[in-house]
This record gives C-alpha cells, structure tokens and sequence, in this order.
C-alpha cells in the first residue's frame, strides 16, 4: 500500500490577537512506492456547528478521523458522512488543476468544542488504487454569538516608543470577540489582525494596539487579567498586536470584520492631508485593493459618503494626533470624525 503524508502546521499563535498570516498550503513530507496520481484536499469549510466540509481531487474513502484539542492533549471521535459536490463548487487548490472527480465529506464533532479553543482534524483517507493520504489540519472552535464593535478612536500613524498606533471601540452588543478581524487594507505583509476568544459586554471600551514594544503586555481576555505597559488603559480591555514594526499607512481603509471572510462590522477610511495634497486636484486611491475595499465598505453602510478619497477623512494627521468619532451621531462619515491633539487624545477612555 502506498501511502502519502499531508501535513498542516499547527500554529499555537491561533490562540492569540496576532496577525493570521501564516500559509494554508500543504506540505507533502513523503512519499513512498511507484509514481501514482496523489490524492489531494483542495478545500476545507468549517461551519458555525464546528462541522469541517473537506473536499478532495480523486475517489477518497476515510479509513479514520479524529479530533486533537492541543490545549489539553485530549481525542475526540469524529462522524464522516459523505457529501454532493455543489453545482458552484470551484477547486481552492491552484496547483491541484481541475480533477475529474471530487469527493467530500461533512466532518462532526461528537463533543462540544468551545469558541476559539484550537483543535486539529486528523485522519486518514484511502483512494481507489489503495494508497493513503494522512492528513492534519488545524481549526478554532466557531463563535457562535460575536459580538459588535464599534470604532470610537484611532491613532493611525507611529510615534516614538512606547506610544504606537492604537484603535478604540465600543461594544455595542455583548458576544465573544474570537476572530473578530481588524483588516488594515494598506499593509501589504500582515493585514489581517484577529482577537482572542474572550467574552465582552455591552458598553466596554476595548483598546487593540497594533504594536508590542514594552515587557509585561498581556492580553486582557477575562476582566481578571491586567496588562502591563505605560500605554495598557486602565478604563479598558488591552489586546496588543504582535509586531515592533509595521508599514507607516499616510492613506487606508480598516475594517472591522466578524471573520478575515465575515460581514463588515465599522469602517474607516482616511488620508492624511498633506498625502492627499501629493495625490493632486482630484486625488485618488493608489492601490486597486483600497479601491475595493473602500467599495466594501460602503456596499455594506458601514462607512457612508462614497467610496472615492476624496470621502475619506482628510485632516492633518500625524503620529501623535488621533481621530476621534463623534458620539451623538450613529452616521459613519468623513464628518463624523475630528483630529485631536496629542494632549487631548482619549484611548481607552468610556466613550
């Protein structure tokens, strides 16, 4: 029997406020016997049950599977049902080409897991000549109740050590904040930066600081836990992001995202004044990505007022300066925002 080894690397950092960036390739880490047409996983879906839908390039019939919780070092059995191919289904997989066959399956936990608890779905699948693909792949446990956020205060732009780029919200309704997403369009390398699990609570101000620069930080995931740091707010729940040095972003968009794939939750797009000056008499976007997501943004009424630059917030932003939303009014637009000087800046104050 031939048999193949797909491996997924199990990142721990799952369990953290980072930015999601790591790879979603598969890793072939041997193969033994004569040449032979592999077996491939060309899409994985996990559902708000915690179900994984798996689909696969060939004839694939499961010999096992289970679920690992690394936290705990615990198994957990798996139900295997098979599944139709959808008439929309399209191969994720760009090197596997289009097969001419596809199997999938629906696979079910037979015990709860909890909202962002790390686990791997491991097993073994079999294809009709009888060689066999071993399989890791790594997940969350679903949120199943987010909660909403809404940006109160940013300060976009980096100031010298410790002070950094901060962005404040408010919970508008209580939930779990497990991968609720803050996309920051303009930076290119780690866009993406994702929330722990942690319960929230309507009213709470929430403070995520985009830069780790001070010994004692922590993430304050339960109301027990206090950071350390001169720039961690007493009023408010601190989650710092994982780098020391990240993109200076003069023009952007940021949203607020359920997920990476979720529905828009806030906006904000804005551009310094002296770049939009730069940029001309009509300036513009200067990045198809902006374009689009600035697009998004407004398709979804999380930002209003046009998607083109020029209904972007534009003011004399600098690294000490931050943007401060208006809170009598529920009207997300440029003029719902004023610049505040680097005396008067609020983070992590209620709002």
């Amino acid at each position: 029997m031939k048999k193949l080894f797909f491996v997924m690397p199990v990142i721990c950092a799952l369990c953290g406020a980072g930015c999601a960036g790591f790879s979603q390739q598969p890793i072939f880490t041997d193969i033994l016997g004569g040449e032979a047409e592999p077996i491939k996983i060309v899409k994985t879906v996990r559902m708000e049950t915690n179900t994984i839908q798996i689909y696969f390039a060939g004839t694939a019939e499961f010999l096992s599977v289970e679920i690992f919780i690394p936290e705990t070092g615990e198994t957990q059995t798996c139900s295997a049902e098979p599944m139709d191919i959808p008439d929309n289904f399209t191969d994720s997989d760009e090197q596997s080409g289009k097969a001419d066959t596809y199997t999938a399956f629906a696979l079910s936990p037979t015990a709860t897991i909890g909202i962002g608890v790390p686990f791997v779905l491991r097993g073994s699948v079999s294809d009709t000549k009888h060689s066999v693909l071993d399989f890791a792949l790594p997940f969350e446990g679903a949120n199943t109740h987010p909660a909403k956020l809404r940006i109160t205060e940013i300060r976009p732009l980096y100031s010298s050590k410790p002070k950094s780029e901060f962005i404040e919200f408010i919970v508008m309704e209580s939930g779990n904040l497990s991968g609720i997403t803050i996309t920051n369009v303009g930076d290119k390398q780690n866009p993406h930066c994702r929330f722990p699990a942690a319960e929230v609570s309507a009213g709470e101000t929430i403070v995520y600081h985009w830069r780790s620069v001070e010994e004692g930080i922590r993430d304050e995931t339960t109301v027990k836990i206090i950071s350390g740091g001169t720039q961690a707010c007493a009023a408010a729940r601190d989650f710092w992001g994982p780098y020391t040095s990240i993109p200076k972003r003069n023009a952007n968009v940021i949203l607020i995202k359920a997920g990476v794939d979720g529905d828009i939750q806030d906006a904000i797009l804005y551009c310094t004044e002296k770049e939009c000056a730069k940029r001309g008499a009509a300036p513009a976007w200067n990045d198809e990505e902006l374009v689009r997501e600035a697009e998004a943004a407004v398709a979804s009424g999380a930002w209003r007022g046009g998607a083109v630059l020029k209904s972007a917030v534009i003011a004399p932003i600098t690294a000490s300066k931050s943007l401060v939303r208006d809170a009598k009014t529920a009207i997300n637009k440029a003029e719902s925002w004023t610049l505040r000087d680097s005396k008067k800046v609020t983070m992590g104050k209620p709002y």
